[in-house]
């Protein structure tokens, strides 16, 4: 490598650093600020209000980093009553996405540790979302209880069945049995949602004592939702099953489209180096 392109090279790292801090600046800000609004708002036990809030919070970071998010079957949406909203989990941008074009209220099932973030931890506890501690079935089993109670309230729950982010490439990790077992007790309508493009936005970077934000496209796909009485035969085992097969097929779609693309530039770029050599 010459010269001048290891100078573009030190630029580029220089420039993705600058604007990585910045927009981790306002985030931040941002947070503290409509999370002091958000925990007012617990204090009077309006969990309704405390997750409009949040809703305004998820489309104010979405903006500030950068994601330009497409909705694909945004009509198939189910509206009519409670649901519980299952999708993958490629990267902390997930919830953004998720309070960007979901319209109706919600509540998360999050891990435990988020709930111990000084005002974020607070304001979530307000909204009413439930915290689960990986690795203590007591527990687990406590916050499906929960779960099932905010759905006889009326509210539809959101769990990524993986448990946890996927792979680094925005692979899907094996699902862990909760939700459904979740979504047979409470016998309401699964909604399946795939999320692509949110692992490249903040990718794995353990080098790195500050995660780079990179601005880019995230596409989310909205799926039929699937009744009660289509899955009531079903094990929880082969509801995850069929499940995960609805979730999975756009993100291997995205994953092949990727992996052409990359060898069609490799290709462009091996023809340029050997017209140059020429």
């Amino acid at each position: 490598m010459n010269r001048i392109a290891i100078g573009k090279s030190q630029i580029l790292i220089f420039w993705d650093t600058i604007r990585s801090f910045c927009i981790w600046f306002l985030m931040i800000l941002s947070t503290l600020v409509i999370g002091v609004a958000a925990n007012s708002l617990a204090l009077l036990r309006a969990s309704n209000a405390v997750h409009h809030v949040a809703r305004a919070w998820g489309r104010t970071m979405a903006f500030i980093s950068g994601v330009r998010i497409t909705v694909h079957g945004k009509e198939k949406l189910y509206k009519s009553d409670t649901a519980i909203v299952l999708s993958n989990h490629q990267g902390m941008q997930d919830i953004l996405v998720m309070y960007s074009f979901l319209s109706k209220q919600f509540r998360w099932m999050a891990k435990a540790s988020l709930f111990r973030i000084p005002v974020v931890g607070s304001a979530m506890a307000g909204a009413g979302y439930i915290p689960v501690e990986r690795g203590d079935k007591k527990k687990s089993l406590q916050s499906l209880m929960q779960a099932a109670a905010q759905i006889r309230a009326g509210k539809s729950i959101i769990m990524f069945p993986e448990g946890t982010i996927g792979t680094k490439d925005g692979r899907m990790i094996p699902f862990k049995k909760g939700s459904f077992i979740l979504a047979k007790k409470s016998n309401v309508t699964i909604q399946p949602i795939s999320i692509w493009g949110t692992h490249d936005a903040i990718p794995d970077q353990p080098q790195n004592f500050m995660p780079r934000i990179y601005p880019g496209a995230v596409h989310v796909h909205v799926h039929d939702p699937i009744a009660p009485e289509e899955y009531e035969a079903m094990s929880a085992e082969e509801l995850s099953l069929h499940v995960r097969n609805i979730i999975e097929a756009p993100i291997l779609e995205h994953f092949a489209r990727q992996n052409e693309l990359e060898r069609v530039n490799i290709r462009i770029g091996e023809d340029v180096g050997v017209q140059l050599y020429r």
